[in-house]
């Protein structure tokens, strides 16, 4: 179904409508000044207004999250806190998904949906949210860093309307990389702010931004670690404080090991996991679709085939440019120079990772580096570096708020077109999301970190949903499924001669059973099928999915970790409290 209007015309109109009541607010109180933080919150309405037409997006992973969160939704149904297999999934054979997928923004939106909201209207909210509290928690951080609201409100507004920000949202509907964009600023703020009040509420604010960091993409995470890392090491060498310098890595580390069941998985299962044959070249996104948008005239950020351009952007490249002429000529005072400096090269390193010349790099780390560099992910980086930028260029031609302004306008209207996915389909319910859940793996195509090496590299998905859950395939007998959960399969089953049986779930590490509560050998067999053998007589058998020991240990220490943290959080912000303890 076409959109009976075209969103551009809404964004037009809404973005003069800001525009006038602003000059109206000028006209009418000359001598007061723009409250510039609610007008970052009024004019970060305007990329999110296209969440609010009805129906389900066209394209993007917006259905292959839905999917996901619906099977996540039946673990924590079933009172499982930190799923670890997705079994509606793959035609009800499951996979580990959940063991490597990122579950944050899940745990959110299937928060939403049990307040009764539909899958469909709870993810296109959060992603509406998600980027509506990324511009505000930007403006905080370069508020702390320059004390200015001027300079935070011209970051924050960059930041927002970041082509890459937009595209994220709107686009590629991708709810992890959306989470990072609130939470990388965060976690920032509060390293900056424990340099200037060293209390100890900031670096357990750290530790628990660090663990959702991971939480929300485990991947990017990785990326977002070494540039804090790098940064608190740069403050280092200038401050000499080397108290500050542990406590602060410290209290990092506590965070990624508190997220140890998060990034485990990855190391643990490689040895079960289906991995791609070594290539001399890992794939790089399209370089040239970084700074210029073949769509048009460049304002449209995706193609008429769903391609895409993830500029970094025609203003944010400008003000680069000028910072970097600027730093060359030494007009930024020394303090702020250093800082430009450290920024500069954070920018150009990521870029040139984004580059195949890098390939020399990633080919040693072949399964991360594809991830990152074919798909552009690498831009996120960039998105945030350029934003910290942009404060210190608004600091150094600060006088002169016009052009500014004139900056920021465009800024904004050169991004108008990409203010919303193209189209929504009010037709798609979450009901027929439901029904299409066990096939949706099909079009997800192979992924190392769910294919296992007992499945077929061919074919490594199910088309098609069992008639039986379990079947014999050799001798005599009768089966009757008792129960099934996703991690639970119990049946009753009459050998009337010995049996080999194929229980039609995937093959695992952690899958079980046992007969008359007596452990049996299972195996992989045809397509990585779980397989085993029973003796003649009645059993009751039952299959079921259980965390290795280590990784149980590992998201126990999770969950003792974060309630510790948030009863901590909870009374340091309570009045009861007394003064912080200082280190």
């Amino acid at each position: 179904m076409i959109e009976p209007y075209r969103m551009v015309v809404v964004n037009v109109i809404a973005s003069l409508i800001i525009l006038g009541g602003v000059l109206f607010y000028r006209f009418i109180f000359p001598k007061k000044k723009v409250n510039l933080f609610i007008l970052l919150l009024i004019i970060s309405i305007l990329p999110i207004i296209s969440v609010f037409r009805v129906g389900d997006y066209e394209s993007g992973d917006f259905n292959i999250h839905i999917y996901r969160m619906m099977a996540f939704f039946d673990s924590l149904k079933e009172g499982i806190l930190i799923p670890s297999w997705a079994g509606p999934l793959n035609a009800t054979y499951g996979n580990p998904l959940f063991l490597f997928n990122y579950t944050l923004p899940y745990y959110l939106i299937c928060g939403l949906h049990f307040l009764g909201i539909s899958f469909i209207t709870a993810t296109k909210l959060y992603l509406g949210f998600s980027l509506y509290i990324s511009g505000i928690f930007m403006y905080l951080l370069i508020k702390e860093i320059f004390k200015n609201k001027f300079i935070a409100f011209s970051s924050a507004i960059f930041y927002l309307f970041a082509p890459y920000h937009l595209i994220d949202i709107h686009f590629r509907a991708t709810l992890g990389e959306s989470t990072i964009f609130c939470i990388a600023p965060l976690i920032l703020l509060f390293l900056i702010k424990f340099n200037k009040k060293p209390k100890s509420i900031y670096l357990i604010l750290v530790s628990l931004l660090t663990y959702l960091l991971f939480l929300a993409h485990p991947l990017l995470a990785g990326v977002f670690i070494g540039i804090f890392i790098a940064y608190i090491s740069f403050d280092y060498i200038f401050n000499k404080t080397l108290k500050i310098l542990i406590m602060k890595l410290a209290f990092l580390a506590f965070g990624m090991f508190i997220a140890t069941h998060i990034w485990l998985p990855f190391l643990v299962y490689s040895p079960y996991m289906y991995h791609f044959p070594p290539v001399n070249n890992v794939g790089f996104y399209p370089f040239h679709l970084l700074l210029f948008s073949p769509w048009r005239f460049g304002f449209l950020f995706q193609g008429p085939k769903g391609e895409l351009a993830q500029i970094i952007g025609y203003p944010q490249l400008f003000i680069l440019l000028i910072t970097i002429i600027l730093v060359i000529f030494k007009k930024f005072k020394k303090n702020e120079l250093k800082h430009i400096a450290f920024w500069l090269i954070m920018f150009i390193l990521t870029l040139f990772l984004m580059h195949p010349l890098s390939n020399f790099i990633w080919i040693y780390f072949q399964s991360i580096g594809s991830m990152l560099t074919q798909y552009g992910r690498l831009s996120l980086a960039l998105t945030f570096i350029i934003s910290i930028i942009v404060g210190y260029f608004t600091l150094f031609i600060i006088k002169k708020e016009k052009l500014i302004y004139l900056l920021l306008i465009i800024v904004i209207g050169s991004t108008i077109l990409n203010w919303g996915h193209r189209r929504t389909i009010p037709e798609v319910t979450d009901v027929i999301l439901q029904k299409n859940v066990p096939y949706s793996t099909l079009t997800e195509g192979p992924s190392y970190y769910v294919d296992t090496i007992w499945a077929d590299p061919k074919q490594f998905w199910f088309s098609n949903i069992p008639n039986q859950h379990l079947e014999i395939i050799n001798g005599q007998g009768e089966v009757k499924q008792l129960q099934r959960t996703t991690i639970m399969h119990t049946y009753q089953v009459i050998a009337s001669t010995p049996l080999s049986l194929k229980e039609n779930t995937l093959y695992f590490p952690g899958w079980q059973a046992t007969c008359n509560n007596k452990p049996i050998n299972i195996n992989p067999g045809e397509r990585g099928v779980i397989t085993f053998t029973l003796a003649k007589g009645n059993c009751i058998l039952k299959v079921f999915y259980k965390d290795l020991p280590i990784l149980l240990a590992t998201k126990i220490i999770s969950i003792i970790s974060i309630i510790l943290i948030i009863a901590f959080v909870g009374l340091s912000l309570s009045k009861k409290l007394r003064k912080f303890p200082k280190f």
